[in-house]
């Protein structure tokens, strides 16, 4: 059922797929053993210095929070950990796969604030994909954390890309979690959220790590169970794949033609 009052209760040591249905968030509490955070904890802070002290700090222009560097295989693999593994699998059920993996970060070169948005209108695929925010440390409000708006998702893809404008909808009701490493948050790819600006000394590093049913030709590797396709977005595998590069005229096309004519 389609409700705008949904409970507020999405806490729990175990995933509660009921209430993350309802609402569109639930957050696993220390669902990740503390050797396994101990030990991702130490390989992101040397690999982190080092790239520090090669002056190699990448920053993503078009958004900033996107940790741009190559990771390393520990990071980069993290979502093949058998704890991700099995959060998936109540998530989505047996056969699941991967859409994509990567670091979200605040530090001192990407410190701003993330306008209110849902994540959907920026994939391909079906609309049936979840986000696993996955903290390395603690995340506050000082460090910049998530703010959900529980039940949005039930609006379903807004028919754009951008910033959303609340003042135009129903009132729903935020929420801004304190989040501890070890804790996952699970999340419909179609649920508004924001964060604040990062105003503490310590960065905000997070794991958003997509996950969705092995049916999806947009998977790009398998998690668990096995594919339910026979064809896939090859594209996707491609590192600096931009959808616009599936048409051959789009909306995106148009606007990048008119940005760059008027810069000529």
């Amino acid at each position: 059922m389609i409700k705008k009052n949904v409970t507020t209760n999405i806490f729990g040591k175990k995933f509660n797929k009921k209430i993350f249905e309802e609402t569109g968030v639930f957050i696993i509490q220390n669902a990740i053993p503390k050797k396994i955070i101990k030990s991702i904890q130490k390989e992101w802070i040397n690999y982190y210095e080092s790239i520090l002290k090669q002056n190699k700090r990448l920053v993503d222009n078009n958004n900033s929070v996107n940790f741009k560097n190559e990771l390393s295989d520990e990071l980069k693999y993290f979502w093949k950990n058998n704890c991700v593994k099995k959060i998936s699998k109540q998530v989505v059920g047996k056969n699941v796969a991967l859409y994509h993996h990567r670091i979200l970060i605040k530090d001192k070169k990407s410190q701003d604030k993330v306008f209110l948005h849902q994540d959907y209108c920026y994939h391909v695929g079906f609309p049936f994909k979840s986000n696993l925010f996955i903290p390395l440390f603690d995340c506050g409000i000082n460090e910049g954390t998530l703010t959900f708006y529980l039940g949005s998702h039930q609006y379903g893809y807004l028919g754009d890309a951008g910033e959303i404008n609340p003042e135009k909808f129903v009132k729903w009701t935020k929420i801004t979690p304190e989040l501890k490493p070890g804790d996952v948050v699970v999340m419909n790819s179609l649920t508004w959220h924001e964060s604040g600006p990062n105003n503490s000394d310590n960065d905000r590093v997070l794991f958003d790590t997509i996950i969705q049913p092995s049916y999806d030709p947009s998977g790009i590797e398998l998690i668990n169970g096995e594919w339910e396709t026979d064809f896939w977005l090859e594209q996707r595998k491609e590192k600096d794949f931009e959808v616009d590069s599936l048409f051959i005229s789009s909306r995106t096309k148009k606007i990048k033609n008119l940005y760059n004519n008027k810069n000529d």
